[in-house]
């Protein structure tokens, strides 16, 4: 079974997006791998890599498809708006693949040391997942940023599964500091 999955970075993360990309290889045995490139450099560079299962989306393709997206990068910091193109980015996977049943996007300096088919069977029957923080008592402070870490959060192609991430990307695209 194909795993779908997204991610973006720009040069800085090269590196480690390029990690993420090589442990889904080894750990994974069938996946596809969009990859938001926020800068020319990254795009430039993954292009001529021509790495098999990773599909390019370049920034301004991203943002030609969501003028809210684009709207949004002009009253915030550069890494307040990356932030701001993480439900975006699988909105748009969802919108331009019709065979994607469920995307999950994943931060860039996420590695895999095993197949995550146990993950994969946990969530089956489930419209979303997301990891809470799990915040230790001398953090709980940091809830007021969330109380989910969005380094791995799937979203399945139905009712529910595309209500929540409309509400995530409406919600990021109203407030992302």
């Amino acid at each position: 079974m194909t795993r779908y999955f997204c991610t973006y970075f720009d040069r800085n993360y090269l590196t480690r997006g390029l990690a993420l990309y090589r442990s889904l290889r080894q750990a994974c045995p069938s996946f596809d791998l969009w990859v938001l490139c926020l800068d020319t450099v990254c795009y430039r560079v993954l292009l001529q890599l021509q790495l098999p299962g990773m599909h390019l989306i370049p920034l301004e393709e991203l943002e030609q498809n969501d003028r809210q997206l684009c709207a949004a990068k002009g009253n915030r910091s550069l890494l307040e708006y990356y932030f701001t193109c993480s439900p975006c980015l699988p909105t748009f996977v969802l919108n331009h693949h019709v065979y994607v049943d469920r995307i999950t996007y994943l931060d860039a300096d996420l590695y895999f040391f095993r197949d995550p088919s146990d993950l994969f069977d946990e969530i089956e029957h489930s419209s979303i997942a997301i990891i809470p923080h799990r915040f230790h008592p001398t953090f709980l402070d940091r809830e007021q940023f969330g109380i989910y870490n969005v380094g791995w959060v799937s979203f399945r192609r139905d009712e529910s599964g595309m209500a929540c991430l409309s509400k995530w990307r409406e919600q990021c695209l109203d407030w992302c500091y």
